[in-house]
């Protein structure tokens, strides 16, 4: 331990390097510790979500360079921080109450009190998983209706005599919790309901990314509540920071907490969705066989971090959709255009899905998506990271 924080676990590479887990009561850092020069580099967690990246350092050798690639560092990264959960005391107690905040935000319910609430969903009442249905005529009685497609399986547990909502109290996460129908459905299907919740609230506590974008500021404000602040005068009682309830709508979570909703509304199928990178997406759908019919403009933040003018292409032989997704200024996320394809009667699925009876949204539904396979890729990177002590249900 020393004056900037503590080495909580270690793991030897070789005789050259060492990776550690080190804190200071926030949000953990890498230590990349070079044993040949005895110095070490902290660094954010997340920098090894990149398999292919490379580390090079003077070695013992009469100071020639080792190089590593991050691929080969999953054991040990695996192991230090399996080590960090355990050895670590506040670690388990967020980590599990962590949980229960983005289980809790995950199935709140939008609360909807008339026929023409549906007809007027804004963006983030879409990204919800649940509506509290109270629209036939007593504003404290209706049905929890689900809002991402059931399977067989799921359809059996969700059955509409036990999501009925029998009071104002009950138009709550509370309520639907009572009916028993979220764990079942965590029970039943794990891997849809209840890993990606948990590898989310790892990531989020260990200084990994935010699925690709920087949650830092979150993450150490989530180490910091219920810290007691130091006495600012003689004699002043020493207060706890206030505990924030977590909801996927703040601004710190937002991106982060929609990518989950979308990567669990459209599990069924999203490995029908492919992304691609390519120099010209229409000479290369063109020369695929596609047909363009039309186009639309996607703001910033929709697609990506720059606008996007999209075009919609089909191959109607053979029962494919296509979107070319040109970014209208440089982004640093991909080279080119990305092109995202999918079966046609699997896009004609998803806008129903996203559309709770109304009209079909293009705008979201491409969206949503593109976040569910973003966040699916992420997931399955981390997952090997965080299995030995994240309570995952293995299959």
């Amino acid at each position: 331990m020393d004056e900037q924080g503590k080495i909580i676990s270690t793991c030897d590479i070789d005789e050259n390097l060492a990776l550690q887990m080190w804190t200071r009561g926030r949000t953990p850092r890498l230590s990349i510790l070079n044993k040949a020069k005895n110095s070490r580099k902290l660094i954010h967690t997340s920098w090894v979500e990149k398999r292919d990246r490379t580390l090079t350092i003077n070695g013992r050798n009469n100071g020639g360079n080792v190089t590593y690639i991050v691929k080969d560092f999953e054991p040990a990264i695996q192991k230090i921080l399996t080590e960090f959960a355990v050895k670590f005391p506040s670690f388990k107690v967020k980590f599990f109450k962590l949980v229960i905040d983005l289980e809790k935000a995950l199935n709140r319910p939008e609360i909807f009190s008339s026929k023409a609430d549906f007809a007027m969903m804004t963006e983030e009442k879409r990204s919800s998983l649940w509506v509290a249905d109270c629209s036939g005529g007593d504003r404290n009685t209706g049905v929890f209706r689900p809002f991402f497609p059931l399977t067989e399986a799921e359809a059996r547990i969700a059955t509409e005599d036990k999501l009925k909502i029998s009071g104002a109290a009950m138009k709550t996460y509370e309520g639907l919790a009572k009916t028993g129908v979220p764990a079942a459905l965590k029970e039943l299907n794990p891997e849809r309901w209840h890993n990606p919740i948990r590898v989310t609230a790892a990531a989020m506590l260990l200084g990994f990314s935010f699925c690709g974008g920087d949650g830092t500021k979150t993450s150490d404000e989530i180490w910091a509540e219920g810290e007691k602040k130091a006495p600012t005068q003689l004699g002043q009682v020493a207060m706890k920071a206030p505990v924030r309830k977590i909801s996927l709508h703040d601004s710190g979570l937002l991106r982060l907490g929609h990518k989950l909703t979308a990567f669990i509304r459209h599990f069924s199928y999203i490995d029908d969705v492919e992304i691609e990178y390519v120099p010209d997406s229409d000479d290369e759908l063109h020369g695929s066989g596609f047909e363009r019919s039309r186009r639309i403009d996607f703001n910033t933040g929709s697609l990506g971090d720059v606008p996007y003018r999209v075009t919609f292409y089909e191959n109607a032989d053979e029962g494919i959709t296509a979107f070319g997704c040109n970014p209208r200024m440089q982004t640093a996320r991909h080279t080119g255009h990305m092109v995202i394809m999918l079966p046609t009667e699997t896009y004609k699925m998803a806008l129903k899905n996203n559309s709770m009876g109304n009209a079909d949204d293009d705008f979201f539904t491409i969206s949503r998506l593109l976040w569910a396979k973003q966040f699916k890729a992420w997931y399955e990177n981390l997952k090997p990271y965080v299995r030995k002590f994240a309570g995952l249900v293995e299959a």
